[in-house]
């Protein structure tokens, strides 16, 4: 039977083998020891956001497992206007082993991944952004072990990063303590949905409006920038409404004196974070952005079968 990742529920039975075989497989990398899983296959990626981390990750990934990526751009193939998300899918799927769809509109991704023959991947929409979720959550278990019982604070929009981590942790038992003003909380399903994962799993989810309450004694503290894109008419007014939520020093010091500081990338500089927190000693960020490569390998290995 297919499999696709179009949100972090489809992996919710195995989330942490993933994230296991994660860590496993950059060891192997390390090592020089890949297995050429995918070789003389293909992946195509479906760009219409442009992404550093999400484009180089998914190529040199797939390459070092043996196959080839081909990079499809915004003005090459524009899926649902040009050409049907059907169609689309039914040709891509004469041509290539795996999609990546990195989309505006998480419908088309679902509608993608139903007509598709071959998995398919969220490489980030409106609503989730699973691959980073995962990359995100291997990079805590390398740094902090056991993630149940850890306890992520969230300072920011309450936007698709935000979305995918609510879920995954509460698949994994983790806690989070998300701070969001008014009028960018996350999405009411989305949050039902983790607090009933939650109640399963013994995790806490709770959305507040105050940073420090938040970062206060957490393990991980993570921030993302407050104006993703597509939104940057909306700057100065979200600019005013995040007001007080800039993750410097002064509020990660709140947290516990070994917690460490999260994000995934871009950086707004002097907005949503400072340097000092940047750049500190507790800082992954860069670890966090090469897991992007790591667990995306896994997650392509595993919904093909091969692992």
């Amino acid at each position: 039977m297919k499999r696709d990742l179009v949100t972090v529920l489809d992996l919710k039975d195995e989330l942490k083998d993933i994230i296991d075989l994660a860590i496993k497989m950059k060891a192997e990398n390390k090592r020089g020891e890949d297995v050429a899983s995918f070789k003389g296959k293909a992946l195509a990626l479906i760009f219409e956001k442009p992404s550093l981390r999400t484009r180089v990750s998914f190529e040199v990934g797939f390459n070092q497992l043996g196959g080839y990526a081909l990079y499809l751009s915004p003005s090459e193939i524009q899926v649902g206007k040009r050409e049907s998300v059907h169609d689309v899918a039914k040709v891509l799927s004469r041509f290539a082993d795996v999609i990546m769809y990195r989309a505006f509109d998480h419908q088309n991704v679902l509608e993608l991944a139903r007509h598709a023959g071959v998995p398919v991947i969220n490489g980030l929409d409106d609503i989730e952004h699973p691959c980073q979720a995962v990359a995100d959550f291997m990079t805590m278990r390398e740094v902090k072990g056991v993630l149940m019982g850890r306890t992520l604070a969230w300072v920011g929009d309450g936007n698709n990063v935000l979305h995918s981590l609510l879920l995954g942790a509460a698949i994994l038992g983790m806690n989070v303590k998300a701070a969001c003003p008014g009028g960018y909380r996350p999405r009411s399903d989305i949050l039902d949905m983790a607090l009933s994962i939650a109640r399963g799993s013994g995790s806490r989810i709770e959305v507040m409006d105050d940073p420090i309450e938040a970062v206060t004694d957490a393990d991980v503290v993570y921030a993302d920038t407050f104006i993703s894109m597509g939104d940057e008419a909306q700057k100065e007014e979200r600019l005013r409404a995040f007001t007080g939520y800039q993750v410097n020093m002064g509020l990660f010091s709140r947290a516990r004196s070994d917690a460490i500081f999260m994000h995934c990338l871009p950086a707004h500089r002097g907005e949503e974070v400072t340097d000092e927190v940047m750049d500190s000693p507790r800082s992954v960020v860069f670890q966090e952005a090469e897991n992007r490569m790591h667990a995306q390998k896994a997650i392509m290995v595993r919904l093909a079968g091969f692992r």
